[in-house]
């Protein structure tokens, strides 16, 4: 199965269980399209859920209509024949889907820049414009970012009540708090129920990933100079992870297949013991392998197992040829999709 039929799959499966959980709620059910007394969720782009480039809107159904996605700005260096100039991608936009990954090959220095807290305030006025009546602001980790303290900054001046979370996570570990959040908005929660929501999606998630090459997170200053070295010299795929909000070591392969293969038995090793367990893999640049992935994870995934590009924010620290894989462990009983 390809891997834009699986997102799609994955975007249906959400759905059904938006209006089977509306289903199971006891007395009146809220209407699922009221206009006044919701929460709205914001995040970034780091969460990692599919978004139409034309429209920056996020391609997730009806839990999409609660969510606002704020881009991250990526800058590339144009090198010498372009004068040493820097190109700023401040929004989603064709041209950066199609610019990023030339970058990316040619080696050229590639960069982010948190959004400005004004750009996120916009958002949350925006936001209030619509009738919303408060906002869980969910980001990327605080200590790979400073998003969180940008949406913190514009939560001072918002018309509305705004709760700031710092996540701790990169990815689809974001992007489930952010659709745990919906849910719980969507179902008629309040401020706190849908801020708990997040939490407890984020605190329960758990993301490891390859690169081919350490070189685009050591130019971001995501690792050290020193790992970086070694892991060229070594000539490793190391297997990384995100622990309390930060990227750490967890084990070494020699060849992207192995790390593959490793990061596939460790996540199914961790489902294995959840109730429910949602996975999702994110690739960049390689959606064959990681439909293969995807596919051998289904068997330990209670959803259909989405292959997400990685957004630019992170492809431009990940790099070409990354593969990852998130998982959350859901409350529930377990019931595993084929």
């Amino acid at each position: 199965m390809s891997a834009v039929m699986r997102t799609e799959q994955w975007v249906q499966a959400l759905d059904a269980e938006l209006h089977a959980r509306r289903a199971a709620l006891p007395g009146r059910k809220p209407h699922l399209r009221r206009t006044r007394g919701r929460i709205a969720v914001v995040t970034d782009a780091a969460c990692a859920l599919p978004v139409d480039a034309a429209t920056g809107r996020l391609r997730l159904g009806l839990l999409g209509e609660q969510v606002e996605v704020v881009p991250i700005p990526v800058m590339i260096d144009q090198g010498p024949q372009g004068g040493q100039r820097s190109e700023m991608y401040p929004e989603y936009s064709a041209e950066l889907t199609r610019d990023l990954p030339l970058a990316l090959a040619q080696g050229l220095p590639v960069r982010t820049s948190r959004p400005s807290p004004g750009r996120i305030a916009e958002t949350y006025r925006g936001l209030h414009a619509e009738g919303f009546d408060g906002v869980v602001s969910v980001h990327l980790s605080a200590k790979l970012s400073g998003t969180y303290d940008a949406a913190r900054l514009a939560a001072e001046q918002a018309p509305l009540p705004v709760t700031v979370l710092d996540s701790q996570q990169a990815g689809l570990a974001l992007g489930q708090a952010v659709i745990q959040a919906a849910l719980a908005a969507r179902l008629g929660g309040n401020l706190q129920g849908v801020a708990q929501a997040a939490e407890a999606a984020a605190a329960a998630s758990n993301s490891v990933f390859a690169v081919p090459s350490l070189e685009q997170l050591r130019r971001g200053g995501r690792i050290n100079r020193l790992a970086s070295l070694f892991g060229t010299m070594m000539r490793v795929k190391p297997v990384l992870q995100l622990c309390e909000g930060e990227i750490q070591l967890l084990e070494r392969a020699h060849s992207m297949p192995r790390a593959s293969a490793r990061m596939q038995a460790l996540t199914a090793e961790r489902a294995s013991s959840s109730e429910k367990a949602v996975i999702g893999v994110h690739c960049c640049g390689n959606p064959e392998a990681a439909a293969e992935l995807a596919q051998a994870l289904q068997p330990h995934s209670t959803q259909p197992v989405p292959v997400v590009e990685l957004p630019p924010g992170l492809a431009a620290h990940l790099g070409l040829g990354a593969l990852g894989i998130s998982v959350t462990e859901l409350p529930g009983p377990r019931n595993t999709s084929s």
